[in-house]
């Protein structure tokens, strides 16, 4: 049985303003452009992704899950882009349909990603 509880380290932030506020240099304009297009785009990315899980797809799931963590990565969306990571060492070693209680992990930190990126578009 896959433990999700391990997969990620739950006192990383969601998003890591200050991070990815430095990686960009500053520019407070930039980072709303980005996090729109991540929004925009992420659902999508979610869905080819459970889908691949729950069909076992697993050319679906690495792609999807690699693609997540390279923009999870580029925003600082620090504890999804654990998870990923965790998903992609996962694959290596397990059948992908033994990665299907990791939806719901993926649904709750993005849920909660969701919401505080949306904050930064509202100031």
């Amino acid at each position: 049985m896959v433990n999700t509880k391990e997969t990620f380290d739950l006192q990383s932030p969601v998003f890591d303003y200050e991070d990815f506020l430095y990686r960009i240099d500053g520019d407070v304009d930039l980072l709303k452009e980005v996090i729109v297009i991540f929004l925009e785009d992420t659902p999508r990315l979610l869905a080819n992704l459970y889908a691949g899980i729950r069909s076992g797809d697993k050319k679906t799931v690495e792609r999807a899950v690699h693609t997540l963590k390279g923009a999870t990565a580029n925003i600082s969306a620090k504890r999804l882009q654990q998870l990923s990571h965790h998903v992609q060492l996962m694959l290596k070693t397990n059948d992908v349909v033994l990665l299907e209680p990791f939806i719901e992990g993926f649904e709750e930190n993005y849920e909660k990603l969701d919401q505080v990126l949306r904050g930064y578009l509202l100031e």
